[in-house]
């Protein structure tokens, strides 16, 4: 639903583009599926939690099933993801995914319905965040996070955008009814926001220069990504892959620092935690420390 600002990005949402066996395709089955969910999860709302959670858990339960169909792309899709950072349990990875997103999907129902109130008992800023934030929050540039596509990027900036002022990049869908649909959800969980795939770049770029020059904290999700105009080669789990250039660029030209982020879920709780921010004027060695950063909590934490 949410990506980076890379308005002509035609990147798949694999895990580690080039590699066949690491991509996965969902866009054309959330179009499918984007609105009977959104009632669902309307109704589910109305439950109480642990009803709506069992509820949603049974969606889950056929989730992990398909783990076991013969020939399963999922069942490939993580077990290549084990083999690349050296792990030997992909059951269990995929089984804990599940329940993360069956938890994000409880959140949204009630985001949309109720408000982010909720929410917020439920977001937590890590300490490393607030750390950072401290020490780098006292100069002319704002700051820039960048986050990995995952299941609660996009929900933490609820709790973001109460601790600093936050604008989030958000890559809208192509199928109409999808896009009205994820703006509605953008609104309710409060920062500010900049679309980026239909907006010329140009003026992605100048929205994000001001916000940056106005000392707010702008927040990108990111995939890797197929060779483009604006990326660059970097490494991450052994494979050579394209990352956009973009964070590096902006930051090396204003002197705004980059922050390495990620999402970790710990039941329905979902904190966002960062690595040491830093600015770095060759574009190439800045972006592989983010990717890097990227790479060491996906191998702490894979199921996120």
């Amino acid at each position: 639903m949410f990506r980076d600002a890379r308005p002509r990005s035609r990147a798949g949402p694999g895990l580690v583009s080039g590699s066949p066996d690491l991509k996965m395709h969902f866009r054309s089955v959330k179009d499918l599926i984007a609105l009977p969910l959104h009632r669902f999860g309307f109704l589910v709302a109305g439950l109480p939690w642990g009803i709506g959670r069992a509820l949603l858990g049974c969606l889950g339960a056929v989730a992990k099933a398909g783990y076991f169909v013969p020939g399963s792309h999922l069942r490939r899709t993580v077990e290549n993801f084990c083999r690349a950072t050296g792990r030997s349990d992909p059951w269990q990875v995929y089984s804990r995914m599940v329940d993360n997103v069956v938890e994000v999907a409880l959140h949204y129902a009630h985001l949309y319905r109720y408000g982010r109130s909720g929410l917020l008992s439920q977001t937590v800023i890590d300490p490393t965040m607030e750390a950072e934030y401290q020490r780098l929050s006292g100069g002319e540039r704002g700051l820039i996070i960048l986050v990995p596509h995952c299941a609660g990027a996009v929900l933490s900036s609820a709790r973001l955008s109460t601790f600093c002022r936050t604008v989030l990049l958000v890559r809208e869908p192509r199928q109409p009814d999808r896009c009205r649909l994820m703006l509605e959800y953008v609104r309710k969980l409060g920062p500010e926001y900049i679309l980026v795939r239909n907006t010329p770049p140009a003026t992605i770029m100048r929205n994000i220069v001001r916000a940056l020059k106005d000392r707010k904290v702008v927040v990108g999700t990111t995939d890797l990504v197929h060779p483009e105009p604006d990326a660059v080669e970097t490494r991450a789990f052994g494979q050579r892959i394209y990352s956009p250039a973009w964070p590096a660029r902006i930051s090396a030209r204003l002197g705004a620092p980059i922050l390495p982020g990620y999402i970790h879920m710990e039941g329905s709780q979902i904190r966002l935690v960062v690595d040491e921010g830093y600015v770095e004027p060759d574009v190439l060695p800045s972006t592989q420390r983010w990717i890097s950063s990227f790479e060491r909590r996906f191998r702490q934490f894979p199921s996120d």
